[in-house]
């Protein structure tokens, strides 16, 4: 399975298989309800299965970004105008957070990151 993220604009992938795009925004405070956590809950969740491979393919639309979540030991840069890719095993369900790990300008503190991890008996 693979994961295409385009941190700033949406782009035509030509990879084959189960590939899933996404845009991210962060909840503002007024729209959080109790439990979730300002900054970092998104309008996104990305809901993968655990112990399937999955490689995450980013890249960005304006200036260098980095896909980031630190708990599953993922930081790969978004480069324009370049595809990077990582691969990761998820062995145990759970909700992963991250952010772009790069100072990239204004929004910066504005792009989270959220992946739920799920057993596939789920």
């Amino acid at each position: 399975m693979s994961l295409s993220s385009n941190l700033r604009k949406n782009f035509l992938t030509p990879f084959k298989g189960l590939t899933i795009e996404f845009d991210s925004y962060v909840i503002p405070d007024e729209l959080l309800e109790d439990g979730q956590l300002r900054l970092l809950d998104t309008d996104t969740t990305v809901i993968i299965p655990t112990d399937t491979h999955t490689r995450f393919i980013v890249t960005s639309g304006d200036v260098i970004h980095d896909f980031a979540v630190p708990s599953l030991g993922l930081k790969i840069d978004a480069t324009p105008g370049r595809l990077n890719q990582v691969s990761a095993l998820i062995q145990r369900p759970g909700v992963f957070y991250g952010m772009c790990s790069e100072l990239c300008g204004v929004a910066h503190s504005a792009m989270p990151i959220k992946i739920e991890a799920v057993s596939l008996a789920e």
